[in-house]
């Protein structure tokens, strides 16, 4: 049987609703005589993806028994594709008509370029800025520390992220998340360095590419709606984090001599000793922050991945409580009731379940008299808030920070969360800003 013009390589990792959507929006664009394959890598996902996957039409399915990470998953599915243009493609991306099409032709058009992108667009129609360049070594020190602030770094970091650069043309440049590339530039069994499981293997292929002379572009004229760390977010902010910096320590050592390895090293942790200091949220517990720095980025998550709902209530715990709560979760959560400090001190923190999707927990409390005297309650809560994150640094899952307490508020940025809701209520409030 001849092979498929096109091979698209599509990696699921609990975003079911999202990859039916790329599929649907893949089959829409794709020309009526376009002869094209989807193959399929689910990495253990928990929320039904691979079933779906396994019921659309062009799709071969490969399900892996745990989650091997993006880039390998990719090469599973590059070995059993056969068609000359690979696309790879995240599944949070939605195409627009023609988008396909247009990035087709323009590798018909120009043979000597290698891969093409798209024009991103963020969910509500506005331009996503999703381009980077290779980075310099004061771009990579600015992207993981405080000193972004300070202005030459500042503007290394925004070189990299290409800010306020005109994508209103084509030009040369490469984005992972949906990049059609020729078979004919790509090894024979890989795509992507295996040891970036997450990140950064994207910027190492295209280093890559451009050594061997090969283009890369970028064209306006496609477009494409992406979401954005879709599968990443499930990560939760730790094991998130520590992939990116262990990723980014394994790219400096391939693009950067050795004297600056060390120079990154000893500023990440001045920076974390610092900002310890001063009370500043820190991403990265010591350990996680020294394993990071040796390049390991620790195991990657399986099993459950539902967002965490942390929840500082202003009384003590009660089945009646638990159940108005429980109420307000969706089914894509699950629930942390913290229990405001005790009356006495007490030094464990103790986290227990108290049903499928609930837990709780009483966290250590250092002074008495919390009640009364505002430093004890801000030194009590700071303790708390500490103890609960390393507990949720070893689950994955996005968190949702919630206050029912006001005398909680010196929580706020010390737990890595994603969001905080306002009291009451699901609606998102603010974003954290960590780092």
């Amino acid at each position: 049987m001849a092979a498929p013009q096109l091979s698209v390589l599509l990696i699921s990792w609990n975003t079911r609703e999202q990859t039916r959507q790329c599929l649907e929006s893949l089959a829409a664009t794709a020309p009526a005589d376009l002869d094209y394959e989807v193959v399929a890598v689910d990495n253990a996902s928990s929320d039904g993806s691979a079933d779906m996957l396994a019921d659309q039409p062009r799709v071969r399915l490969i399900r892996n028994s745990h989650n091997t990470g993006f880039a390998a998953a990719v090469n599973q599915a590059y070995r059993r594709s056969t068609g000359p243009l690979v696309l790879l493609l995240n599944s949070d991306v939605r195409f627009h008509p023609g988008a396909l099409t247009r990035m087709i032709e323009h590798l018909r058009e120009r043979p000597e370029v290698a891969g093409v992108s798209p024009l991103y667009l963020n969910p509500d129609g506005t331009f996503q800025q999703h381009y980077v360049q290779q980075p310099s070594f004061a771009a990579t020190i600015a992207l993981v520390t405080a000193l972004r602030r300070v202005p030459g770094f500042r503007q290394a970091l925004h070189r990299f992220q290409m800010r306020g650069e005109d994508f209103s043309r084509p030009r040369q440049l490469a984005s992972g998340s949906c990049m059609l590339l020729r078979r004919a530039v790509l090894g024979r069994q890989t795509i992507f360095d295996e040891t970036f499981p997450v990140y950064w293997n994207d910027a190492i292929l295209a280093r890559q590419l451009q050594q061997a002379g090969h283009q890369l572009w970028m064209i306006p004229d496609a477009v494409v709606t992406h979401s954005r760390g879709a599968s990443c977010r499930l990560l939760g902010p730790t094991i998130r984090f520590r992939h990116l910096l262990g990723s980014l320590v394994g790219y400096l050592r391939t693009t950067q001599p050795r004297h600056r390895m060390a120079i990154f090293r000893a500023v990440l942790l001045v920076d974390h000793l610092v900002k310890r200091l001063f009370g500043r949220p820190v991403q990265l517990g010591m350990a996680d922050l020294l394993a990071a720095l040796r390049g390991d980025v620790g195991p990657l998550p399986d099993g459950d991945t539902r967002d965490w709902l942390v929840l500082f209530r202003r009384t003590r715990w009660s089945v009646d409580g638990h159940s108005t709560v429980l109420r307000q979760l969706t089914p894509g959560q699950r629930l942390l009731i913290v229990d405001p400090p005790a009356r006495r001190p007490r030094w464990r923190c103790e986290v227990t379940p108290i049903g499928s999707a609930a837990w709780h927990a009483s966290a250590p409390t250092a002074l008495p008299w919390g009640d009364a005297l505002p430093l004890v309650n801000w030194i009590n809560r700071r303790i708390a808030a500490n103890a609960v994150r390393g507990w949720l640094d070893r689950h994955a899952g996005a968190r949702l920070l919630r206050l029912d307490d006001e005398r909680a508020h010196p929580v706020l940025g010390r737990l890595g969360e994603d969001e905080v809701l306002p009291p009451g209520g699901p609606r998102p409030m603010q974003r954290s800003s960590r780092g």
